[in-house]
């Protein structure tokens, strides 16, 4: 399989259900890491390497139980949103 560097995600609300060629594509995207490790205090060599694992993970879990694991607060600032 070719790596491709452009990959159509599939992050919603619920866990994707992708199929073994979308899984394939982002497993051998030129962006996956060889392995998971650490360097100065984060994971992995650059933003770009963290940031397709993220899109993977949230592809995998949804978006509802990824924010689940953050204070609402933390969410509205994220999004621009006033607190209430």
């Amino acid at each position: 399989m070719t790596p491709s560097p452009t990959i159509s995600r599939h992050i919603s609300p619920e866990p994707a259900a992708l199929t073994h060629d979308e899984f394939g594509a982002r497993y051998d995207h030129p962006r996956m890491p060889e392995k998971f490790e650490a360097t100065g205090g984060k994971l992995f060599w650059n933003d770009k390497q963290s940031v397709h694992i993220l899109a993977m993970l949230l592809e995998a879990v949804g978006l509802k139980r990824a924010l689940a694991l953050c204070p609402p607060e933390a969410v509205r600032a994220a999004l621009g949103e006033k607190p209430r």
